[in-house]
């Protein structure tokens, strides 16, 4: 990610080797300024582990499936 310039990073919070909260708490070691800029996409999170990460945090997120619309509304409320 050094180097490199990203308006929003969109991101899903299960991933393999690599989760979205550990991808998360990384880059907000190494670039707080970029971490502020993550939109992550998960299923569904009532009463589990990832919503109690994502309201501590402060993430933005969108549940799937979402529509196209959602995320370009989002997007742009984040980057404008």
């Amino acid at each position: 990610m050094k180097g490199r310039a990203y308006d929003l990073i969109v991101c899903d919070l299960k991933m393999p080797r690599l989760d979205g909260t550990a991808f998360f708490r990384a880059l907000e070691r190494e670039a707080p300024d970029i971490a502020r800029r993550i939109l992550f996409v998960t299923g569904d999170v009532a009463g589990t582990e990832a919503e109690r990460f994502l309201e501590e945090a402060g993430c933005r997120w969108l549940a799937k499936p979402f529509r196209l619309k959602d995320l370009l509304r989002v997007s742009r409320e984040m980057i404008g």
